[in-house]
């Protein structure tokens, strides 16, 4: 006689930016190793465990294009995954540089959500002639550039930019037809006061933010900053 199917709970929420309603499923044991293998890899094998795991638990709708998620849908759905999956509250542990006391902090991964910074523009004015449009990046977009190892922090955000770089226009043209070798030289090209106005669009973009905070035991207070998928892997 054969086992009986295991029946498994559905979860709904609503992504933040997108606004689109999801239906879930915990992920299972067998799934598990995708998370593993994520943990122990760099930045682009994370990107692609949870690209995967997204996937697999994704219900409804069966449509559902994971590489159209936003960075922000993403990290808040595969921390809700986490939550239904594992358990809600995580501990983490950080030891003080300073004392090298361990300190130990208790997470609920279900009040955590999205930032959105009301200086997020989507176009930006470089200089009285030239302008940019940006959009949003996705799964899909980042899933296409290969980041070096050690370089996270400004080769994921240089190349985010660069994708998003939707149109360029001056006071005669619309440019909207280039590849992404020749955003990228547009970027490098550009003086470092218009990149940074550029840069800006990354640094407001929505995300999930969590400040620990803690005074060690030689009264210096701390603020551990979480951000981005490779703190909440």
């Amino acid at each position: 006689m054969a086992l009986p199917k295991i029946s498994v709970p559905l979860f709904d929420i609503t992504l933040p930016v997108s606004q689109q309603e999801v239906r879930f499923r915990p992920f299972l044991v067998k799934e598990e190793k995708i998370l593993l293998v994520g943990k122990e890899g760099d930045y682009n094998q994370q990107l692609l465990s949870v690209k995967q795991l997204l996937q697999n638990v994704i219900v409804d709708p069966k449509d559902f294009d994971v590489e159209s998620m936003t960075m922000a849908d993403m990290e808040y759905m595969f921390i809700q995954l986490r939550a239904k999956s594992v358990q809600n509250v995580v501990e983490l542990r950080y030891r003080d540089k300073e004392d090298d006391q361990i300190y130990k902090f208790n997470v609920d991964l279900e009040t955590l959500q999205p930032s959105f910074d009301p200086n997020h523009k989507h176009q930006i004015q470089l200089t009285d002639t030239l302008g940019v449009v940006l959009k949003d990046p996705t799964i899909g977009m980042l899933s296409k550039v290969k980041i070096p190892a050690g370089e996270i922090e400004s080769e994921v955000a240089f190349a985010m930019i660069a994708s998003c770089l939707d149109k360029v226009y001056d006071e005669e043209n619309v440019y909207d037809d280039f590849t992404q070798a020749e955003a990228v030289d547009f970027l490098r090209d550009m003086e470092l006061s218009m990149f940074e106005k550029i840069k800006e669009f990354y640094d407001t973009m929505p995300k999930i933010v969590e400040e620990l905070k803690y005074t060690n035991s030689k009264g210096t207070e701390r603020t551990i900053r979480l951000e981005g998928i490779k703190d909440f892997f």
